[in-house]
């Protein structure tokens, strides 16, 4: 099957995850990092669902007035009952639902992340094979490391810089590419942020001074991501 890929906002919003054991615990830690509103219903929870703060616990079983509220749903119950009515419930209603390890039951599936930051970078088998899914992942932590969402933390600061100049289209787009490019992550590593904010911000100045010497004056922006 092929997936629309996807990124949704659950920040501040109702999600519903039925189960109480480990599974349904990595589910809430990875929501709830996310800013996700989380109610958790099972008979009973694991030790660390029982602990954690921040989210709804409801011990009892899984009742279809459950899903009220909820943007999406993660079902990772025991009883493969409770799965499939959590689905049917969820496609009735229209709610996303995933069905932990039971692709025929999900309408979306949940890829293996790498976080560095605000840069995710996700892996999916289509739910074929999350153990592929996971050794990818590790794979691409080696060689994309953590100066990457040190990076892109820059490179937000300057976008707002550089779209607020008086750089023309193309040039603006020209900057924006240089300052993305693998000099910067080396000088994060090597001397740290604000030695790699001190260079950005030289580019910045360099490539303002040579348009203004141009007497190019054409406002616009690099076209990029929306």
């Amino acid at each position: 099957m092929k997936y629309f890929p996807i990124n949704f906002d659950v920040s501040g919003r109702g999600v519903l995850v039925i189960g109480g054991g480990q599974v349904a615990l990595r589910k809430v830690k990875s929501l709830r990092a996310c800013g996700a509103a989380v109610t958790v219903v099972s008979p009973a929870f694991c030790s660390g669902l029982s602990r954690m703060k921040g989210i709804r616990r409801i011990r009892r079983g899984y009742r279809k007035s459950d899903l009220r509220g909820a943007c999406l749903v993660i079902s990772a119950a025991g009883p493969q009952a409770v799965n499939r009515l959590a689905w049917e419930h969820a496609s009735e209603a229209g709610i996303p639902i995933n069905v932990v390890d039971q692709p025929e039951l999900c309408t979306f599936t949940l890829p293996a992340v790498l976080n560095w930051g605000e840069l995710m970078i996700t892996v999916s088998t289509g739910g074929g094979s999350p153990a592929l899914s996971a050794h990818i992942r590790r794979k691409l932590e080696e060689t994309i490391g953590p100066e990457f969402g040190r990076h892109l933390a820059l490179l937000a600061e300057m976008r707002t810089r550089v779209k607020a100049s008086v750089l023309p289209m193309e040039a603006r787009g020209n900057l924006l590419r240089k300052m993305a490019g693998d000099e910067v992550r080396e000088i994060i590593r090597r001397d740290g942020v604000a030695a790699a904010r001190t260079h950005l911000l030289a580019m910045f100045d360099e490539a303002v001074k040579g348009a203004a010497e141009r007497g190019n004056d054409d406002p616009g922006d690099e076209g990029a991501e929306g």
